[in-house]
């Protein structure tokens, strides 16, 4: 499994879950934008940042892409915090 790195412009800015407008009904963290090496990373260390968004799925920890425009906010009334499944009644 690849993990994609990323750099946090702003950590802020996604403080609450959000959900994919046309994915699965699970909430997901916004861990920061994707980064990738360019052909002077191996001297200088610096990624360039992609349009990409990584994100993880609440009560997972594998890395996904994700685009800005397909997230939307969640309240915590919306979301189970162990599973992470919208509209989970257990928790």
């Amino acid at each position: 499994m690849y993990r994609y790195t990323y750099e946090t412009d702003n950590p802020d800015r996604w403080p609450v879950p959000v959900r994919l407008i046309a994915g699965p009904a699970v909430a997901w963290w916004i861990l920061g934008w994707q980064t990738e090496p360019d052909e002077d990373t191996e001297w200088s260390g610096i990624e360039s940042r992609t349009d990409w968004l990584v994100a993880c799925m609440v009560g997972d920890d594998a890395r996904h892409l994700v685009e800005e425009t397909d997230i939307a906010p969640l309240d915590r009334s919306e979301y189970c915090a162990g599973c992470g499944q919208i509209g989970c009644g257990w928790c």
